[in-house]
């Protein structure tokens, strides 16, 4: 947690620097600031997603053994 005296100097040091070096000082800010990811509004589809683990479309697992030892 920041100590009232720290918030304190930071405000004093700011309101002593020139207007032509305040928009440095906030790009620095802005810098520090965490960004939020933002979530895309439709999540990429994965088309193997409803694929995987079935094993009842074609003929994809039957007779594996069979295919794979004979």
């Amino acid at each position: 947690m920041q100590s009232t005296s720290s918030r304190q100097q930071l405000l004093k040091a700011i309101a002593q620097l020139s207007d032509q070096q305040l928009p440095i000082v906030l790009r620095f800010i802005q810098t520090l600031q965490p960004n939020p990811i933002a979530a895309p509004a439709h999540p990429p589809t994965d088309p193997l997603a409803n694929f995987i683990g079935a094993n009842t479309h074609g003929n994809l697992a039957q007779a594996i053994d069979e295919t794979l030892y004979d």
